[in-house]
């Protein structure tokens, strides 16, 4: 691949990744919460760690104390510590969390706001399978 495509390349991924922060930001918006708010509920699939959002926004801590503490005083969240280790401050989604969460990922996820939804099921299987080659650590 030569410089010009290749730097046409990232360029278009840059446009693609901001094309789809503000879809998520529209989406937040619709429930009340900040695209950052959004983005966690997103990721808290299980009850996971607070400094793993640090490492994934590439933030300092008090700004995910900050994201989170807007989450728990919305009901959304709640935080206790790890079990195994009470220095890791754990976070989970609340019932009323994991609604909110379910709404946004099908409001994402569906086929009128899905950027995705310009590929063929092959691409987009595709697409899935670079970008997971592109995040895995």
């Amino acid at each position: 691949m030569n410089q010009s495509t290749q730097t046409n390349s990232y360029l278009k991924f840059i446009e693609f990744l901001m094309l789809s922060k503000h879809q998520i930001f529209d989406s937040a918006n619709q429930h009340g919460l900040s695209g950052m708010q959004a983005i966690t509920i997103c990721f808290l699939d299980h009850p996971t760690p607070m400094n793993s959002f640090g490492k994934l926004f590439s933030c300092d801590p008090s700004n995910v104390s900050g994201i989170i503490g807007g989450l728990e005083v919305k009901g959304l969240v709640q935080r206790f510590e790890d079990p195994s280790d009470h220095r890791i401050k754990m976070v989970e989604l609340t019932p009323k969390g994991q609604s909110v969460r379910s709404a946004l990922l099908q409001r994402l996820c569906s086929k009128e706001s899905l950027l995705l939804s310009k590929l063929s099921l092959s691409e987009a299987a595709q697409f899935s399978k670079l970008i997971a080659k592109l995040t895995l650590d």
